[in-house]
């Protein structure tokens, strides 16, 4: 009898011992393109559907050279038009994105509409056009979870990302996501020659903006040049008529 008691004993010691652990074992780290996803998703789900007025700083030998202003209207991650409010000389230039890989600039003192690469520097700064107007990156790279790894104090999962196709502007991205949050903070963009270009972080101005509202861009060839860009307000909206998203609509009637 006392045998048998015992047995019963160390059935529900080992039944609570599961019960413990179950929720553990349960837990499991997220993969790379869970990552990727997420941190695609803090900056792009505030985008869409929005009206985004920011501020792009171009420095040169260490020196601010150049201020833009510009008004973006999102519809989703392929369809944006941006155009020029300052300075007065550049007013009324347009960049529209009218697709994935779709790209006009238009030009008011010509009223012309011309064809423009992704990878075109925007407004002659260290941004392409691609780096601000396309920031889901799981749709052309292939993500790799390497390790995790901190960026001072914080704790970030290091991925890397491999173009899908040489038809991508960089063959490959190495990108920093801080683990508590998937907040993007840095990324390393690499030629298809495997040389470092340039080096894009990321920040929040405020801890109530849930992504990233501030990017500097450094060139790493030339360390005296550098891009910052500021979002200077949001206004989520209802979305926009079809053809404010189409080449057509850029020209003056």
């Amino acid at each position: 009898m006392k045998t048998i008691r015992l047995e019963k004993f160390g059935a529900m010691l080992l039944a609570g011992a599961l019960l413990i652990l179950a929720p553990l074992s349960s837990y499991a780290e997220p993969n790379a393109l869970q990552i990727l996803d997420r941190a695609d998703d803090k900056w792009d789900l505030n985008l869409k559907n929005s009206t985004t007025e920011l501020e792009l700083l171009v420095y040169r030998e260490n020196e601010l050279r150049k201020t833009y202003r510009m008004n973006l209207k999102y519809q989703d991650t392929d369809h944006v038009l941006a155009e020029t409010t300052y300075p007065p000389r550049n007013e009324g230039e347009k960049m529209l994105q009218a697709g994935r890989r779709n790209y006009w600039l238009f030009l008011p003192n010509i009223n012309r509409a011309v064809r423009i690469s992704e990878s075109n520097s925007l407004s002659n700064s260290d941004f392409s056009n691609t780096d601000l107007l396309s920031p889901r990156l799981s749709i052309e790279y292939v993500p790799t979870l390497i390790g995790t790894e901190k960026l001072g104090d914080v704790e970030t999962y290091k991925l890397e990302l491999l173009a899908k196709d040489e038809s991508t502007p960089y063959a490959k991205i190495i990108y920093w996501v801080r683990k508590s949050d998937f907040f993007p903070l840095r990324r390393d963009y690499y030629t298809f020659s495997q040389q470092l270009l340039k080096r894009l972080d990321m920040k929040a101005s405020s801890p109530k903006v849930s992504g990233p509202d501030t990017f500097v861009m450094s060139s790493v060839l030339e360390r005296d040049k550098k891009t910052v860009i500021r979002y200077l307000k949001q206004t989520p909206g209802p979305g926009f008529p079809p053809e404010t998203f189409r080449e057509s609509s850029l020209m003056k009637r």
